[in-house]
């Protein structure tokens, strides 16, 4: 009945909209000008040059020191009993347990109940507010015990019913029929509709398990109403069958709820939540969330999911781990089988004409199975290597500043010992012609299969500098071990350790010097030498020369073959990568077991006795390969693969046998590549760096990028949406900031509309607010406000086969009508324009017009310097509020780890790294520190950081704040054309490099 009324409401309310804005009276308007007919400017060259940049000064985030908050606590005298909780039947946790049965009185007291059981008792404590507060969030309320008897507190605010509070309608504009009264009925439709109420939180709730009988001397984070900040609370036997599950199940849902959200607000793996809720259900045999195991793992077969495995997406990883903590994996499983086929895979078409093509030597030296990252000169790597340490050693963090630094350059520096020093870089042209890195993958998350390749202009001294740098560290650690390996009839120099965080193969021939981490690759890097069977020797790539030349000169070329492509994809690589994220959840779940043994006061550190006593599943550790995990102290690896991050590369670690589940996986994965994804389409890219004297600072990066050979059928449908590549491109108004177009295909109304290009462009303005596009009516409003066009040449005549006419509107002035809601729509030289504002269309009209490029694509974009727009402004709060969301959660995860295991502050940080296998990190540019909580009048603390200038989150940026892009952000332009054979992006970026003036 009420779908029924919504239904009958949103039609009656539509009709009347529409009535309305048809009836409005148009105002005069003066004739707009007609954009420009479309005619070809042979040999027009776009304008070149570097725009004039203004460079913003960026003042540096203030800090202030953490305050301290110290007060005598109250005292008072014991609690009088409480009654017990409202039976509820055995085991059975009620979603709705953790609702107040009905809201307290104003004025109540504190309250508090413990329950003894085994092996936890429960126990809950409310806090009635002084007075309550709307909405918002009121802080958490901590509790903690002289004895550490108190565990897995989770902490709740009571909320009750509030006030109405009313939306607004957007106002439609214009003459409104009868003076307004419709539209005012229909806002008062809506509001009624959309009314809701504010929540009033009016007390503090925390339960939490305990140990013993004994009484209990909580400490609260702040006093009650009557000044107390400690209570004595004696634990009762249940006087009723059920009363201690009914108050278990509260706790459980509550906590359960807590912790799923927190992991689901992280920028960080949820490896602490997960671990503790699958803890707590195995002791305590409570159900596990509904959403707590994902279909991960279930084998899908389908392109997305083999790229997630590959992409060690954070979902994938999630799921094993929570697979192993609730004992759920294959344990007992024997892998006897031999591995499954590869994928059938079809040849690679290539063009016969290619012969006399130019490679570089160095190519001739890489196997075809490897990918291929030439910096053609030492110049080029100082330079690639200089903008990746101007932040942190990650190129990623120009994007975004994760709240995990992964640190995966330094561990591949240091594990293959290639130091960079002042010497060095002065020296290294005179010695190095040119470098690339060569290997099969990049999991650098895990541990690389990869090298650096050198071509020397002096092989001697080249080798010379290395072994120095080899036996200084042979004798500066002692855990490093230095050998002569025999690889293919050739003497190899090895340095490594035993986790691998060291593992260095130098291998010379002739002139070239291979470093390697993988022995595989060393010898591969021999037989090419022997046999010339090389990258540079495949039709694929000899393709990619003849597209992207060398003359280019590029600064960096990457070159991704359809053999290593097809490599990882391959059974060896997809089973391993399954394992080795196995291992690393075991890894993480061994330090949180010891970690939750210690937070219950019991001294167990081997696995066997952390199974026996609960705190991991039983069968943990039991791997078919015959691995397992070998702790040397606080240091944790795999007996197989190594250390996490250093594991052994998986082309020295290929399974020879899977289990059956493994054999099925695969087969599903394998079968549907055979069917639906035959090829892998090789990929090059080629970036190209400038610098312009009159823009000191400066630097235009130039992408092209290719698909080639590529096969569009097996894309389906996102390689038939484009209509074929063209020539024309819109020119667009001056002071359009934002602009796109699409030339497209549509099968709409039978396929009678031809290929036409889609335009849209933004002028300069603060951007509505994501959450604005929640609703209809609310999107509505935003887009009006919204100073911009979209337009269509020739127009394709979809609005005007609307029904009843709605996509005429009315005549407001020479080829401008007014259409339903406020919209205006021009036509004439075969455009269709609309927009909200027809002062916006009547300024861009003069400069629209349809013009011939140099080069054909189907889609251009194309985006100016942002520095000093009020877009910059709205995108810099966008991405703070993701940082600020991000940084707080991190903190949160830090009092995780304090509160809820009981880790040292001044360990968290370091004890929290190791879980998640990095660094963590503020992603606001803080440093995280616990200070005193200001609410607390007992010393509790709080974790913050230094960028919060403050004990909470702020809300807004603070002054100084630039988020990573908009910091060396300058403008940009990027075509994508789609050929019958192939495909090419170009991409042009003007960047501001860091410490540049």
């Amino acid at each position: 009945m009420t779908r029924a009324r919504l239904w009958i409401t949103a039609g009656w309310l539509s009709t009347a909209l529409a009535t309305v804005a048809i009836a409005q009276q148009p105002s005069p308007a003066p004739p707009p000008p007609r954009p420009q007919a479309f005619e070809p400017q042979p040999g027009t060259a776009p304008p070149a040059g570097v725009p004039n940049v203004q460079l913003p000064s960026r003042p540096t985030l203030p800090a202030r020191p953490p305050e301290s908050v110290t007060r005598p606590p109250a005292q008072l005298p014991p609690p009088p009993a409480q009654p017990d909780p409202p039976a509820a039947r055995p085991g059975v946790a009620r979603p709705d347990a953790g609702r107040p049965d009905a809201p307290l009185p104003p004025g109540a007291a504190t309250s508090a109940i413990a329950i003894s059981g085994s092996p936890y008792g429960v126990g809950r404590i409310k806090l009635p507010l002084g007075r309550p507060v709307r909405g918002g969030s009121i802080g958490s309320l901590e509790i903690t015990d002289e004895e550490n008897r108190v565990l897995y507190p989770v902490h709740r605010e009571i909320q009750v019913e509030g006030a109405a509070r009313s939306v607004r309608v957007p106002d439609l504009g214009g003459q409104a029929i009868g003076g307004g009264r419709l539209l005012r009925r229909v806002g008062d439709l809506v509001r009624d509709l959309t009314a809701g109420n504010d929540p009033l939180t009016v007390a503090h709730e925390v339960t939490f398990l305990f140990q013993g009988d004994q009484p209990l001397r909580l400490r609260l984070s702040e006093p009650d109403q009557a000044g107390r900040t400690e209570w004595v609370v004696t634990p009762q036997r249940a006087e009723t069958p059920t009363a201690h599950e009914e108050l278990l199940g509260q706790w459980w849902n509550g906590y359960t709820q807590a912790l799923m959200r927190q992991g689901d607000q992280g920028d960080y793996p949820p490896v602490v939540e997960s671990y503790l809720i699958a803890l707590l259900s195995g002791r305590l045999n409570l159900p596990l969330p509904d959403d707590f195991d994902g279909p991960e793992l279930a084998g899908e077969a389908s392109l997305w999911s083999t790229l997630k495995l590959l992409a060690g997406a954070q979902e994938i990883r999630t799921a094993i781990l929570r697979h192993s903590a609730a004992g759920l994996g294959g344990a007992g499983e024997v892998a006897d089988l031999p591995l499954p086929p590869p994928p059938q895979w079809r040849p690679t078409p290539v063009a016969a004409d290619l012969e006399g093509i130019r490679v570089e030597p160095t190519a001739e030296r890489v196997p075809p199975e490897c990918f291929y990252l030439r910096f053609g000169s030492f110049a080029n790597y100082i330079w690639f290597r200089d903008l990746s340490n101007e932040y942190g050693g990650d190129v990623g963090r120009m994007v975004t500043l994760s709240g995990i630094a992964d640190n995966a350059a330094q561990r591949v520096e240091d594990q293959l010992w290639l130091k960079t020093t002042e010497l060095s870089r002065m020296l290294g042209a005179t010695v190095i012609e040119d470098q690339a890195i060569i290997g099969r993958d990049l999991f650098l998350s895990e541990g690389a299969s990869l090298g650096v390749l050198f071509r020397a202009r002096d092989a001697f001294l080249l080798r010379s500098s290395f072994d120095n740098d080899r036996t200084a560290l042979l004798r500066s650690d002692p855990t490093v071990r230095g050998s002569t390996e025999r690889i293919a009839g050739r003497d190899v120099s090895l340095i490594s350790t035993s986790d691998n965080r060291v593992r260095s193969f130098m291998a010379v021939d002739d002139n070239y010097v291979f470093v390697s981490n993988s022995r595989r690759l060393v010898e591969r890097f021999f037989e090419v030498g022997a046999s010339g069977e090389s990258l540079a020797a495949t039709p694929e790539f000899r393709l990619a020369r003849r597209n992207l030349p060398l003359d280019r000169d590029d600064t960096v070329f990457a070159y991704f073959s359809p053999q290593m492509l097809a490599g990882l994809v391959s059974p060896e690589y997809l089973i391993e990568i399954r394992r080795r994220m196995e291992s690393q959840a075991d890894i993480a779940l061994l330090r949180l077991a010891r970690l939750a043994a210690a937070a219950e006061s019991h001294d167990l550190w081997e696995i066997d006795d952390l199974v026996d006593a609960g705190f991991l599943p039983v069968g943990f550790g039991e791997r078919p390969d015959g691995s397992g995990l070998l702790a040397v102290g606080e240091t944790i690896v795999d007996s197989r693969r190594g250390a996490r991050g250093t594991m052994l590369p998986i082309v020295d670690a290929r399974p020879e046998l899977v289990t059956a589940e493994e054999d099925r996986w695969y087969r599903e994965i394998a079968d549907f590549h055979s069917r639906e994804w035959q090829q892998m389409d090789p990929i090059f890219v080629g970036l190209n760096r400038q610098t312009f004297p009159e823009a000191p600072g400066i630097e235009r990066l130039s992408v092209h990028a290719e698909v080639a050979p590529w096969s569009p059928e097996k894309y389906g449908k996102i390689a038939k949406q484009l209509g074929p590549p063209t020539r024309v491109k819109i020119d667009f108004s001056p002071d359009d900031v934002i602009a796109l177009q699409a030339h497209v295909v549509s099968d709409q109304l039978g396929g009678r509309i031809p290929p036409h290009h889609l335009f849209a462009a933004v002028k300069d303005t603060t951007l509505p607010q994501p959450d604005q596009f929640g609703s209809i009516l609310s999107a509505f409003g935003a887009l009006r406000g919204l100073p911009g066009y979209i337009g269509a040449w020739p127009f394709p005549g979809l609005i005007d086969r609307l029904p009843l006419g709605i996509g005429r509107g009315q005549p407001v002035g020479p080829g401008m009508t007014r259409l339903i809601g406020g919209l205006y729509r021009f036509q004439g030289g075969d455009f269709s324009i609309l927009s909200f504002q027809p002062e916006v269309l009547e300024a861009s009209l003069p400069h629209i017009v349809a013009d011939e490029s140099d080069d054909e694509a189907q889609i251009r974009i194309q985006a100016d310097s942002l520095v000093g727009t009020r877009i910059e402004g709205w995108a810099n709060d966008q991405l703070f509020q993701r940082a600020a969301t991000a940084s707080k959660a991190n903190a949160e995860l830090l009092g995780m780890l304090t509160r809820q295991l009981r880790v040292g502050r001044e360990e968290a940080a370091l004890v929290a790294g190791e879980l998640l296998g990095g660094t963590l990190q503020d992603p606001l540019g803080g440093d995280f520190q616990a200070i005193a909580d200001p609410r607390s009048v007992t010393g509790h603390t709080r974790w913050s950081s230094t960028a919060w200038l403050g004990p909470r989150v702020p809300t807004v940026p603070p002054a100084g704040y630039l988020a990573p892009p908009l910091v060396w952000f300058r403008g940009g332009a990027a075509n994508v054309t789609q050929f019958e054979d192939r495909v090419v992006a170009d991409v042009v970026i003007d960047i501001e490099r860091i410490g540049t003036p």
